[in-house]
């Protein structure tokens, strides 16, 4: 397993690891946070190699943003929603024939642990940020469960270890 520090927000530096090219993506936490630079936005940036990009989060100004920023581009689907039950995620994997998952929501990422490998059957990749050793821990054994390989395990610069992002392959 390879081993990264993230220096900053952008997706070019935050999810370098992350394999979008073919796939359709849902980029769970999609709010430009830090990011200035258009093209560093984690939507705009995975669609560079996606085929259909699913941002959701809790922020509609962003929303707002994504959606005027794509011109109802049908690559993108932005959706305004507060991410707090499992069967929301379930709901979008199915619904838009997710194959690569993105999960950054500030610590609410647990609820993604009571998803199953059939959840997950049609998803190849997962990025997967973690904000507590609790978390950490729980996803390095849940992702194996699930069927995935982790490839990097990734630490954000300047912050306890306890906070990075996973990133795991099928």
């Amino acid at each position: 397993m390879i081993t990264y520090t993230i220096e900053s927000e952008n997706s070019t530096d935050h999810w370098p690891y992350f394999n979008t090219k073919n796939h359709n993506v849902l980029d769970l936490g999609c709010g430009r946070w830090y990011t200035e630079k258009t093209e560093e936005l984690s939507p705009i940036y995975f669609a560079q190699t996606a085929n259909k990009v699913i941002g959701v989060d809790g922020n509609n100004d962003d929303i707002l943003f994504y959606i005027n920023e794509t011109k109802d581009n049908p690559k993108y689907v932005f959706k305004h929603e507060l991410i707090s039950s499992v069967d929301q995620v379930k709901k979008l994997i199915n619904d838009y024939s997710i194959t690569a998952l993105k999960c950054d929501i500030e610590g609410a990422e647990e609820i993604l642990l009571d998803l199953t490998k059939e959840d997950l059957n049609n998803v190849t990749e997962l990025a997967m940020e973690f904000h507590s050793e609790y978390l950490k821990q729980s996803y390095l054994n849940k992702v194996i469960e699930w069927g995935f390989n982790i490839k990097v395990q990734a630490n954000f610069a300047r912050t306890p270890d306890h906070m990075g992002v996973l990133f795991c392959s099928k």
